[in-house]
């Protein structure tokens, strides 16, 4: 008799083991599909049949440790917004860029003043005020950090000056917990990911998409 109670104890732990790895196993996969959801998301600011240019105002010391850095976002963004938003006209980031060259003093004209002068309905305007690939202190890792506040500037606003909207953008690459060291990435791997990183959610406020539900677990390399 007591064997045979000392045999179904252990039967019946053996079946809890194996019910528990079971539910553990069911529960580990529903949150790797909660990980890995995408959901639906409007434009923040409907640019649809206007015309836009993107204007970026990069700190100094980011412009002189990353030279190139303000040409590869605009152009991005104005690319996406291009591509992904029907009826809307870009001013080309060249032309963009060529008009700061030579209005010297743009960044201190009225907010109105620099639609008009660029003969556009709106400006979509960044003010890049962190650029970096490093920590502060360690260079022998890399965590790419890219911040900028995204304003809207209307040419027919109200007020002279200000944004009509803005956004804060900050964005990380790699995505944490991940952390690379010099030998396992280059610095054009992190570069090149970080700024996709903060155009494309830059980006993503001016027309409809997917995107990740919880951006800080999700794993793009697993849905490509």
């Amino acid at each position: 008799m007591i064997r045979f109670i000392i045999l179904s104890l252990a039967s019946l732990a053996t079946l809890c083991s194996i019910g528990c790895s079971v539910f553990g196993f069911i529960g580990a996969g529903k949150q790797a599909m909660e990980d890995q959801m995408l959901i639906e998301k409007p434009a923040e600011y409907n640019l649809e049949g206007k015309s836009v240019a993107v204007v970026i105002d990069t700190d100094l010391a980011v412009h002189y440790e990353h030279p190139g850095i303000s040409t590869s976002i605009a152009g991005g963004v104005a690319a996406r917004i291009a591509k992904n938003t029907p009826d809307v006209k870009i001013v080309r980031p060249d032309l963009v860029a060529r008009w700061q060259f030579e209005t010297p003093q743009w960044s201190a004209m009225p907010s109105t003043d620099i639609a008009k002068s660029l003969q556009v309905d709106c400006v979509i305007f960044i003010d890049l005020q962190n650029y970096s690939l490093t920590p502060p202190g360690n260079q022998w890792l890399w965590e790419g950090r890219c911040s900028a506040t995204v304003g809207i500037i209307e040419a027919e606003s109200y007020e002279h000056d200000g944004f009509s909207d803005s956004y804060e953008i900050m964005v990380e690459f790699p995505h944490r917990p991940s952390v690379l060291s010099r030998e396992e990435a280059s610095k054009e791997t992190i570069q090149q990911g970080l700024i996709l990183e903060f155009v494309k959610n830059t980006a993503w406020l001016f027309y409809f998409h997917e995107e990740p539900k919880h951006p800080d677990r999700y794993r793009p390399e697993l849905n490509q």
